[in-house]
């Protein structure tokens, strides 16, 4: 039978995940290595290389190595996004059709969604190889504040791949249904997730099976991937000051100083000072090169990196009021992404929120080990699996134990407190510093915590709320206007973790005895425990009580939400907001619509995501048409148009006229995307036309 995974498609890595006889874990390529790098290259044999194969070509053939797609996929051509990318990646961009992206590899041009195709295409074939069987269903994995476009464009890419996209997931949703399986339950749980190119925060209820999203928010341009520009600009000026010697106008001089500045980063997560020697980069007399030596140290690093960190948690403070909820109310936070292993990040995150940050599950493996919990129950759902599913428990080699911020910053880098927006910093002076849990040691970072330590730390339980055991509400009417539904995904719950019995005090222990018949007569000698009479007959003790079954596990439900509100433009430029940021997914709302001239049979609506009354300053996504409207007068049409939010986060319509009951046809047409059948034809030929190298393939 095929199997179903989870992956992670990042900016920096892929993961993929899959459940196997009842655990979770991540799958690894022949060279038993669990991250895949999202980079593409396209070598001169034809062939597409992928991961490290290809990682190791960003320095000798840069033009033709692709990377960091995941910051531009759904963005339109004319963006800042894809225009500032244009001059910091060596790679070529070209305007697509519709006003998309395309890149340029060895020549042909790809969509953006075909370099993440080429991705997943890899992650499918490690699966398989690791599985031993075909994987044809997978859950991807997306930023939380992805918007209409970037979530469609990643279908699409998985599609591609060959892959039936059972869901688009939201990153922080998946680390927390990956912690919700190792006990972290009945809480207020945030998920800091700050990756190589996008940040997230997500707020989510946790209580029993249910897994409330109450707010989420992110930047799709935040993430450790500046910091290593930040990094590689402090190069260029030391290249100057030292050699006069300018990398930016060398070819690809700048993306090479890119690729150091992230090995420097890396290096300072673990360690107070980093030096790179590089011999080949600097021309000197007579083809000969000039040794270049850096040395950077972490406080050095984390003042550059201060201000990036720092616009994180602006995003946090917006979650927070979206949910009307303050820091302190906060029970749990968890770190996701390779860029909170920066030092700096867990103790900026334990200042915000008045705690030590928790990293229990290894934040690069974390969301797609809850991508492949998702991807597998809805599987069994799909196949309509007889019983529920056994809790599945996540890989040991995943676990890495609780994150640590005991070790004092530099002394050489105060530790300023971070700015909440709309509220003065207070003088260090006066920074509270929350007492430490119990059995916290000053171990270094990640280090396995006894099991002891970790029973010490739970935190204390919420009230489940009275609608979790509520039935699903009913299907609201085809043109519910102004309705909202909840999305409840029907999840098998897995069994419940043993947990220690409580103790029992030995007199309630002890079965009791029944009272005496009415017959006897208890002399005064006898204690009131005491025996009974001789002429008395022994009774019987009663027999122990026989525990009740305990109750079948119930399905979780898992409640997400919408990121950002979506609107429609009106007259003067201003917008008709249909759904606000933060509603419960799957919903719809329901607007009409009517003729603006005698006899017009189609009506065309723009529409937009975004939080601002201007339509202008939103994301525009595309044109809404409106066709097969009967002629009629000026006004007479009215269309009922219902625009729902599907589980995916992905926008659909549907139109029903009025006057006749009948069907409009209504078709969004989004900016940059190729959807139609003949641009998906073309997109499978050039995969098809482009075989990856064996996963075994030497790196080259």
């Amino acid at each position: 039978m095929a199997s179903a995974v989870g992956i992670d498609l990042g900016t920096t890595n892929t993961v993929v995940a899959a459940v196997r006889d009842g655990v979770a874990q991540t799958l690894s390529d022949p060279q038993g290595l669990r991250l895949i790098p999202s980079v593409v290259s396209f070598h001169p044999s034809g062939s597409v290389l992928v991961g490290r194969a290809a990682l190791d070509r960003r320095l000798n053939d840069a033009p033709n190595t692709i990377y960091s797609i995941k910051r531009l996929i759904g963005r339109t051509w004319s963006s800042e996004e894809v225009q500032r990318a244009r001059g910091n990646l060596p790679f070529e961009l070209q305007e697509g059709p519709k006003g998309g992206t395309l890149v340029v590899g060895r020549g042909d041009t790809f969509s953006l969604p075909e370099i993440s195709a080429f991705v997943l295409r890899y992650a499918k074939a490690i699966a398989e190889a690791a599985l031993g069987e075909p994987v044809e269903r997978a859950v991807i994995t997306v930023p939380a504040n992805f918007n209409d476009l970037q979530r469609a464009a990643t279908k699409t890419a998985g599609r591609l791949a060959g892959l039936d996209v059972l869901r688009i997931l939201n990153e922080p949703t998946a680390a927390a249904l990956a912690y919700g399986q190792q006990g972290l339950s009945k809480q207020r749980v945030a998920v800091y997730d700050l990756g190589g190119g996008t940040f997230d925060v997500t707020l989510l209820d946790l209580v029993g099976n249910v897994f409330e999203v109450l707010a989420t928010a992110g930047d799709t341009a935040l993430g450790g991937d500046d910091i290593d520009v930040l990094v590689a600009e402090r190069m260029v000026e030391d290249l100057l000051k030292k050699h006069h010697f300018d990398a930016r106008e060398v070819p690809n001089g700048f993306a090479r100083l890119r690729i150091l500045g992230e090995q420097v980063k890396c290096e300072l997560s673990v360690r107070g000072e980093h030096e790179i020697v590089v011999d080949d980069l600097i021309p000197g007399e007579r083809g000969s090169t000039i040794v270049w030596r850096y040395r950077m140290t972490r406080p050095e690093l984390e003042w550059a990196a201060l201000a990036t960190v720092e616009r994180t948690f602006k995003v946090c403070q917006q979650a927070l009021d979206s949910a009307n909820t303050r820091p302190g109310e906060i029970d749990r936070v968890v770190l996701v992404g390779g860029a909170t292993r920066m030092p700096m990040v867990a103790r900026k995150v334990e200042q915000f929120f008045g705690q030590p940050p928790v990293v229990r599950i290894n934040p690069d493996e974390v969301v797609a080990l809850g991508a492949a919990i998702q991807a597998q129950l809805l599987d069994r759902s799909r196949q309509r699996a007889a019983g529920p599913a056994a809790l599945p428990r996540i890989a040991e080699e995943s676990i890495v134990g609780v994150a640590s911020n005991e070790d004092p910053p530099p002394a050489d880098l105060p530790d300023l407190p971070v700015v909440q927006p709309g509220r003065p910093a207070q003088p260090k002076a006066l920074r509270i510093t929350p007492p430490k849990p119990a059995g916290l040691s000053s171990a270094p970072a990640f280090s396995p915590p006894a099991p002891a330590e970790i029973a010490s730390r739970a935190a204390p339980a919420l009230t489940a709320p009275a609608t979790a055991e509520s039935p699903a509400p009913a299907e609201p009417s085809e043109f519910l206007s102004g309705a909202t539904r909840p999305l409840i995904f029907e999840l098998e719950m897995p069994e419940p973790i043993p947990q220690a019995p409580l103790p029992i005090e030995p007199e309630l222990a002890k079965p009791r005895k029944p009272p005496p018949p009415p017959a006897a007569t208890k002399r005064s000698s006898d204690s009131q425990f005491g025996p009974l009479p001789a002429a008395t007959a022994p009774v019987e003790a009663a027999p122990a009580p026989v525990a009740p079954p305990e109750p079948p596990p119930r399905a979780p439900l898992l409640i997400d939400v919408t990121p950002l509100s979506l609107c429609v433009e009106t007259v003067g430029g201003f917008c008709d907001m249909l759904i606000e940021a933060n509603t419960s997914v799957p919903c719809d709302r329901t607007r009409s619509f009517t003729t603006a001239s005698d006899g017009q049979t189609s009506v065309s609506v723009r529409v937009a995501q975004g939080p601002s009354k201007r339509f202008a300053e939103n994301t525009f996504l595309g044109e809404l048409e409106l066709s097969g409207i009967a002629p009629a007068a000026r006004g007479m049409a009215q269309i009922a148009v219902t625009f729902e939010i599907d589980a995916d986060g992905i926008l659909n319509v549907r139109a029903r006229d009025h006057r006749t009951g009948q069907e409009t046809a209504a078709r969004i047409q989004l900016v940059g995307a190729q959807t139609d059948p003949a641009d998906m034809q073309e997109m499978h030929a050039r995969q098809a036309a482009h075989p990856l190298a064996d996963l075994d393939a030497p790196r080259s």
